[in-house]
């Protein structure tokens, strides 16, 4: 047998045990299953390479246990005290059952006396943000999928942690290196000569490829231990609205003090060792692990609320997706309304059943999604499940401009604001966290912003939908057979 004769046998092979694989051992969602089964026929001698860079995610649960944070040093990190059901606020003890979900899934604790802001947008949430930095003392931690590195939103942010850099206070930053590839080390050098650390997702070029699926979607800053944001608003211009293609710009953070702090500054202290030992390979003693540095980014944090707040993060190294999980939960859980913003709206068969029982039972579901997209392939897909969605007494609002919000609030009770979209994308392949708010004037807050926006929105009837035009729907067909690849 030839050389070239072996090659082609082995790659039929491996196609091959790659479908079986995927059959009788992933034993995934049928959609995503059928979808790769599909390019495994049509592409018998590369699909199983496809499948390794794009569609598995075994190998990031094996770098993730080799790369993890150790247990000796979550063993020092202070375990925030669970807050007893009786002692839990009405919104929370009425809703219980969602909470113990996200205990015994996500393994997130639910904690009371904390204080969260809303901050409806990019202006708001950089004013309050960049003031608080500016003032920090001892740390500052940042983790965001874009930072605009050329805006000169970008350059002023990068400008004042460079400022806090040289004033002593140890700063973090991770970015998504494709989140915006126009970045470059070189935009973050002189926070680097200044003693700022910084990593890009993911620090070489081989890892960055292997994973190249697998986004850092998380946003997060963590200042001082004590104060803690998160949400949908990255670094740049155009989430000021200064973007002219995708304007007016919606969007919702959410700022966070209390013991819930803790959660969101143990989550970006799991990624940065996660990818500083892959950086220093013969150095296994990650700086962050070091006792002293635990202790300054772990203080003791004092009461500011009454608020429940659970933090849920989730990412391909997760056994399940803890964030559709608390998305799917909150629609069952919902007896008089759910509201929904979400830009992206591709779901699994699981969250659309949920969405129509929740219908059929007589609850108020809503669901906003952008009038102006930034990406159309997406776009299509999205507008493809609108139908169903109509069909079964669902109001869908079309907002006039950009909607990047991601928000769920039900029942004036529970409100979650993060980083997660309603896709498979979000819920699968790209790294994710929420806050989670149980709390009644915190999600009557969030109610009155829907239906503030619904002002700027056209609802959408189904008779409108119907007339999309032959080419449109071609379109959303294909894209939404092929939405489980990507």
């Amino acid at each position: 047998m030839s050389l070239m004769s072996a090659l082609i046998t082995f790659l039929y092979l491996s196609n091959i045990v790659a479908a079986l694989s995927l059959l009788f051992v992933r034993k995934g969602d049928t959609s995503k299953t059928l979808a790769w089964l599909l390019v495994f026929v049509f592409l018998p001698y590369i699909g199983f390479i496809l499948y390794f860079f794009f569609g598995s995610r075994a190998k990031y649960k094996i770098m993730s246990r080799r790369y993890g944070i150790s247990r000796d040093s979550l063993g020092q990190i202070p375990v925030a005290p669970a807050t007893p059901a009786g002692q839990m606020n009405d919104a929370a003890r009425e809703n219980l059952d969602l909470i113990n979900i996200n205990v015994n899934g996500a393994g997130s604790v639910y904690t009371q006396e904390n204080s969260c802001e809303l901050l409806l947008s990019a202006r708001e949430k950089y004013d309050r943000m960049f003031a608080e930095i500016d003032a920090a003392k001892e740390s500052v931690n940042v983790l965001y999928f874009i930072i605009k590195t050329h805006d000169k939103s970008g350059r002023d942010f990068i400008s004042l942690l460079t400022k806090k850099a040289r004033e002593g206070v140890k700063v973090r930053l991770i970015y998504d290196t494709f989140g915006y590839m126009r970045a470059r080390r070189a935009d973050f050098r002189e926070l680097i000569e200044a003693g700022g650390m910084v990593y890009g997702y993911l620090p070489t070029f081989l890892r960055t490829a292997l994973e190249a699926n697998y986004r850092m979607h998380r946003k997060i800053v963590v200042i001082d231990g004590r104060i803690a944001y998160t949400g949908g608003i990255n670094i740049g211009d155009d989430y000021l609205g200064l973007d002219l293609r995708v304007t007016p710009w919606r969007d919702t953070s959410i700022r966070i003090t209390g013991p819930a702090v803790r959660d969101v500054q143990l989550r970006f202290v799991q990624d940065w060792v996660y990818i500083d030992r892959q950086t220093h390979l013969l150095d296994r003693k990650s700086s962050i692990e070091a006792e002293n540095e635990l202790n300054l980014l772990f203080p003791p944090l004092e009461k500011t609320g009454d608020m429940g707040v659970q933090i849920i993060s989730s990412g391909p190294d997760s056994e399940e997706s803890y964030t559709r999980d608390s998305y799917q939960r909150m629609i069952s859980t919902a007896d008089r309304y759910v509201y929904i913003q979400t830009p992206y709206f591709v779901p699994d068969d699981a969250i659309l059943h949920t969405l129509r029982l929740a219908a059929h039972a007589g609850v108020d579901v809503r669901i906003m999604i952008p009038g102006v997209p930034d990406k159309k392939f997406v776009y299509y897909v999205t507008t493809s499940y609108i139908g169903e969605l109509l069909k079964c007494g669902i109001r869908v609002y079309v907002h006039a401009g950009f909607l990047h919000a991601k928000t769920f609030v039900l029942d004036d009770a529970v409100a979650s604001v993060g980083t997660t979209n309603l896709d498979n994308r979000s819920f699968d392949l790209d790294f994710e966290i929420n806050a989670m708010v149980f709390d009644r004037d915190f999600a009557v807050q969030c109610r009155d912003a829907f239906l503030r926006d619904a002002g700027d929105c056209v609802e959408m009837t189904l008779e409108d939908y119907e007339k999309r035009g032959r080419l449109t729907r071609l379109r959303e067909g294909f894209w939404r057979l092929v939405a489980p690849l990507v």
